[in-house]
């Protein structure tokens, strides 16, 4: 079969699929504060019953350093998911430039037949689709056949074999191309966003303070362990204070009454 250069996917083609991974990226970061001031003006009864969100935002507004984790946590878990993404997506592209006639055969739809596709619903949905797949499936290999078998194999005519080679080439890069951009919204959905909403819960869970912000709290736990034995100190010294004036004022209404 016809190998592409390298057996790697045009770096075009690989330039947008990273664009449609940033783009994916950029939704999910940029609804951390529209999610916190949901959950802020939410009631109970938009929550199920529940208060626990609205609580949980009350605490993430009121404490900036528990923000700040669990927005940087958010942020890291979808660059982690971008990167992994692109990592998936782009094995699955040189997998298919690397034996293109493959993924042809696997194909249901060519660029021709997407032009004709209705909305099909109910009983006759699987009967109407199924003929067409099959018959789309053989036309996509009957046509980049019939491509293949136009190119000469004289040593007399190697500029018109060039040509119809590299129109090949463009045609099977065509019908990958459509393929891949009908399915993008299904690779958005296994390689992003469910493997990242699978995962986030542990990594919320394995949030820790960085040695700055331990250090930082540590110092502000000592300081509040020491106002709180003076205070203590001082409760003690203005308990014993009322004790002796209570005791005063019963000696006092104990003398006048001998008087």
């Amino acid at each position: 079969g016809v190998n592409f250069p390298g057996n790697k996917p045009p770096l075009p083609l690989q330039q947008r699929v990273r664009y449609v991974g940033e783009r994916i990226k950029w939704f999910f970061v940029s609804q951390k504060e529209p999610v916190l001031e949901f959950m802020s003006k939410s009631d109970s009864q938009a929550m199920g019953g529940s208060k626990l969100p609205g609580q949980a935002a009350r605490i993430i507004t009121q404490n900036e350093i528990t923000k700040h984790l669990l927005f940087e946590a958010w942020d890291k878990a979808c660059q982690r998911q971008l990167d992994q993404f692109l990592e998936l997506f782009d094995n699955m592209l040189t997998s298919t430039f690397s034996n293109p006639w493959v993924f042809l055969k696997a194909a249901t739809t060519t660029p021709e037949a997407t032009d004709c596709v209705e909305d099909l619903s109910g009983e006759n949905l699987t009967k109407q689709r199924i003929p067409r797949e099959i018959e789309s499936r053989a036309g996509t290999e009957r046509t980049l056949q019939e491509m293949l078998n136009t190119i000469p194999t004289e040593s007399t005519k190697i500029e018109e074999a060039v040509d119809k080679v590299q129109m090949l080439v463009l045609k099977t890069y065509s019908y990958i191309r459509s393929q891949i951009c009908d399915q993008v919204e299904i690779f958005s959905e296994s390689f992003f966003k469910v493997p990242m909403l699978r995962q986030l819960s542990s990594d919320m869970s394995e949030i820790q303070l960085s040695e700055e912000d331990q250090e930082r709290y540590r110092s502000r736990r000592e300081r509040l362990n020491e106002d709180i034995e003076r205070e203590k100190a001082l409760t003690a010294e203005m308990q014993s204070c009322i004790d002796k004036i209570t005791q005063f004022k019963i000696n006092s209404q104990a003398l006048r009454g001998t008087l």
